[in-house]
């Protein structure tokens, strides 16, 4: 439980920066916008692959 409401803090925070800094540029903002979620996208992956490991292996 604790790493869920750490990744949800994550997420709010870096999403609150994100909108909140205006001076960044319009560019910067996108590349922003492309990593946190190929992060976010990359975390979910590996969870679900890891659940499943982890799920087959109880079944053996």
């Amino acid at each position: 439980m604790k790493y869920l409401l750490t990744l949800f803090c994550l997420f709010v925070t870096s999403n609150a920066m994100a909108h909140e800094d205006h001076a960044l540029g319009e560019s910067v903002h996108f590349a922003y916008h492309i990593a946190f979620w190929s992060l976010c996208a990359l975390i979910a992956y590996k969870g679900i692959v890891w659940f499943k490991a982890r799920k087959s292996k109880q079944n053996s």
